[in-house]
């Protein structure tokens, strides 16, 4: 009897093996069903997903889908400006889906001209840049904002004196003889970009304001602009939208940063000892006239290190600090900023000291008054005005004292 049970027991697992591949085919149900938006109207081309899986399809012309997964899969659904939808399966074999357009993006607010407008409504050509750039970055200027920020637009620094300005390119030259830069809207106010003669040396009108003040940044490309602001916008147009106040209680906000600025690596130039023995070589060839000094080169010192007497380690420092608040019907920001920046050329710096606010009341449902002002103290430390100084101090002689 025992050895009869023994010989069932290899047919028993024959059996099971042989029934396996069935059972594992009876896990799979197929799902299908129609996919809409909130009106009733069919989406074509929806993914649908397997959750976890890379087991999908698309719905066709008429919204209908049909997928084959386990009963207790998860399907997820997405689309083009649409929100995802994730679904459990619970063994159902027909599941409909409704789908919600996703506004978050669609109905962002964008700056044009006289007012606002809703992305999805704008035709024309615009990028947008937001505080969240300032956050990731320490511009001193606004127009160092919009560097590899925003498409279509080319920044480029035309001197590295703190505080200088940059020259901004929106869509590349338009003119041979005239200004390339386009103007700046700051609040419904035109400023003129670009550089300014003052002292014989590059300043920049842009770094008076403070780039912490800054909500959003919108660069009108086309040549609609010109409706608006005439023929001086046919460099482009730099919309500049600055904080405000909001409804609720006092929110105080404070950032700031320190650090420093130096250069990676000198440039390999001769020594005195160098410089005499060269010297010496081109009046052996009677390039140069003899020096008297210069006989004995391995008795001089090393001279003079203009890199080292010329650069230096720049210290950097900016703080901001803004107060908004306000009610139903008045809103109001205060705001104060300093910066101080080192220049790394000896003699050189930049100095800011800000301080803005804007007050909103609405008296009546028709009637809204407000006031905005700002004030800004600016020193920038200059150093020769007429040349390089880096190149005139590369091309001093080493023979010569500080």
């Amino acid at each position: 009897m025992r050895n009869i049970i023994q010989r069932k027991k290899p047919f028993r697992l024959l059996l099971i093996l042989l029934l396996f591949p069935f059972t594992a085919f009876a896990q799979s149900i197929s799902v299908s069903g129609t996919i809409a938006d909130q009106n009733g109207e069919a989406l074509t081309g929806v993914s649908v997903v397997e959750t976890g899986t890379t087991k999908g399809t698309v719905s066709d012309i008429d919204g209908k889908y049909q997928i084959s997964v386990s009963p207790n899969a998860k399907l997820t659904f997405t689309y083009i400006s649409y929100k995802t939808v994730t679904l459990d399966v619970k063994g159902r074999k027909v599941i409909n889906v409704t789908m919600k357009e996703d506004t978050q993006t669609l109905d962002e607010i964008v700056v044009v001209g006289y007012g606002t407008m809703k992305r999805r409504d704008l035709t024309g050509s615009v990028a947008s840049v937001n505080s969240d750039a300032v956050a990731k970055s320490v511009p001193v200027s606004v127009d160092q904002i919009l560097q590899g920020r925003a498409a279509g637009v080319q920044v480029q620094q035309t001197s590295g004196m703190p505080g200088a300005s940059s020259s901004v390119r929106i869509r590349g030259i338009s003119s041979i003889n005239a200004s390339n830069e386009p103007i700046y809207v700051i609040d419904g106010v035109v400023i003129e970009g670009g550089s300014s003669t003052q002292n014989s040396a590059n300043t920049n009108p842009l770094a008076t304001i403070n780039p912490s003040d800054i909500v959003s940044m919108d660069v009108l490309k086309d040549a609609s602009a010109t409706a608006i602001y005439g023929s001086r916008a046919a460099n482009g147009v730099i919309l500049i939208t600055t904080k405000r106040g909001q409804k609720g209680e006092a929110n105080i906000n404070y950032n700031g940063y320190m650090g420093w600025q130096e250069i990676p690596q000198k440039m390999d130039v001769l020594d005195l000892q160098q410089y005499a023995a060269h010297r010496n070589t081109l009046s052996d060839l009677s390039v140069a006239m003899p020096n008297n000094s210069f006989v004995r080169p391995d008795l001089l010192g090393p001279g003079t290190d203009w890199q080292g007497e010329l650069f230096n380690r720049a210290m950097m420092q900016s703080h901001n600090l803004s107060i908004t608040g306000g009610n139903e019907k008045t809103t109001y920001m205060l705001g104060a900023g300093y910066l101080d920046q080192e220049g790394i050329a000896a003699g050189s710096g930049f100095e800011r000291i800000n301080l803005s606010g804007n007050f909103d009341s609405q008296v009546k449902s028709y009637f809204k008054t407000g006031i905005n002002f700002a004030f800004t103290n600016m020193n920038q430390n200059l150093t020769v005005s007429d040349q390089s100084l880096i190149s005139l101090a590369l091309r001093t002689t080493p023979d010569v004292p500080v």
